[in-house]
C-alpha cells in the first residue's frame, strides 16, 4: 500500500524519505526550503520544481494520512511552513532591488541586509538565504526587476555581469543577448538555440 500510494512519477519510498529528511535539515539550519529542493534535484536528476510539486503534494497526503508518515519514520514540519513563506513578492522585490541598488554605491550585501533586519540574527540570515536563491535560480524575475530599475532611472549593479547599470549606460548587442540567455532556465535555452539552428540553418 505504501508503495503504491509513493509511486507517483517513479518516486522511491527511501527518496521520499530523503527529500523529507533534507527538508526538516534545512528547517533546522534555517536554510530555506529552495536549499532543501536543489539538493534533491541534483541528487535525483529531477529538476527543482518537480521536487517542490512532489513535495507539497506527499506533504498533503501525509497531513491526511499522519500514520502513514509516522511509520516511514518521517518528521513533517507543515506547522512551521510559515517561516519559509516569510516574504511576499513585494518583499523579495524590495529586498533584491535595495541590495542591487546599494552595490552599485558600493554597500555590500550583508551590510544592506544588516539594515535591513535592524539587528534581527534570524531574519539576517533569511533574507541572505532568500537574495542568494533569487539570484542563483530565479534569473528571470530578477532580470525583470533590473529592468524595472532601468526605467526607473536608477543605477544598478547587475550581479551577472558585475558591471554596475545607469541610464547612461549603453549595453552592446552581445551583452544584452548574454544577459537574455542568462534570464532562461534550463529548457528555454535549448529551446533558444534549437531556434537559432533552424534560423541560421
Amino acid at each position: 500500500m505504501k508503495k503504491e500510494i509513493l509511486s507517483t512519477n517513479n518516486w522511491s519510498i527511501e527518496q521520499t524519505k530523503k527529500l523529507f529528511a533534507l527538508v526538516h535539515e534545512a528547517h533546522n539550519e534555517q536554510k530555506g526550503l529552495i536549499w532543501a529542493f536543489s539538493k534533491m534535484s541534483e541528487e535525483s536528476s529531477r529538476s527543482i520544481n518537480s521536487v517542490r510539486n512532489y513535495y507539497y503534494s506527499q506533504l498533503k497526503m501525509f497531513e491526511l494520512i499522519p500514520n502513514l508518515a509516522t511509520d516511514l519514520g518521517i518528521q513533517l514540519i507543515s506547522n512551521k511552513r510559515g517561516e519559509f513563506e516569510l516574504f511576499s513578492e513585494n518583499e523579495i522585490k524590495n529586498l533584491v532591488q535595495t541590495i542591487l541598488v546599494n552595490k552599485a554605491q558600493g554597500k555590500s550585501v550583508r551590510a544592506t541586509i544588516a539594515d535591513l533586519s535592524k539587528g534581527d540574527g534570524k531574519l539576517a540570515l533569511r533574507l541572505q538565504n532568500k537574495y542568494r536563491s533569487m539570484v542563483t535560480h530565479h534569473k528571470g524575475r530578477v532580470t525583470q526587476m533590473m529592468n524595472e530599475l532601468s526605467s526607473r532611472g536608477l543605477v544598478f549593479f547587475n550581479p551577472y555581469t558585475k558591471e554596475v547599470y545607469s541610464k547612461d549606460t549603453k549595453v552592446s548587442n552581445h551583452t544584452r543577448l548574454a544577459e537574455y540567455i542568462s534570464s532562461l532556465d534550463d529548457g528555454q535555452v535549448d529551446e533558444f538555440f534549437d531556434l537559432m539552428k533552424r534560423v541560421f540553418a
